[in-house]
């Protein structure tokens, strides 16, 4: 594995323009693995809804029962859209190459996602049902501002 990394430092040293595609490649995969551990703490809180069903269903409540399954349902809907948003970072040949500053804005806006995403894990069990859908929205509007961001820049 080392003897590649040095051949493609190597390749990139002589070929103009590598070392950008290998850092714009760098950024894209930690903007995916970051999506990914966002999804996957979503998947959690999930999990959670899902267990607290499982404990309603057997307490015969219904309508409790009912209303965390919407959340979950929503959480569910919310982890795909995360997993599969749009990369903060634009491909080498676009016509429109996202800059610095706007990359560290999207840096930005990821990491109130994460820090809003850990808030619902952390609290999800002391949460009324329709408040912990208030946070799930809030979680998708951060989404939604972030992806109507990249939008400006594709």
């Amino acid at each position: 594995m080392e003897r590649e990394k040095i051949i493609f430092d190597k390749i990139g040293a002589l070929i103009p323009g590598y070392r950008g595609y290998a850092e714009r490649e760098g950024r894209r995969q930690c903007d995916k693995l970051l999506r990914e551990e966002i999804a996957s703490i979503i998947a959690q809180c999930e999990k959670i809804i899902t267990d607290q069903i499982d404990a309603e269903v057997k307490n015969r409540d219904t309508t409790k029962a009912g209303m965390l399954e919407n959340n979950r349902k929503y959480l569910n809907t919310l982890a795909s859209k995360i997993k599969f948003a749009p990369y903060g970072a634009s491909s080498f040949f676009s016509n429109s190459q996202i800059k610095e500053a706007e990359l560290e804005q999207i840096y930005k806006k990821d990491l109130d996602i994460l820090e809003k995403a850990n808030s619902l894990k952390q609290n999800i069990n002391n949460r009324g049902s329709e408040e912990a859908l208030l946070e799930i929205k809030e979680i998708e509007e951060l989404l939604t501002a972030r992806n109507q961001f990249i939008k400006e820049f594709k």
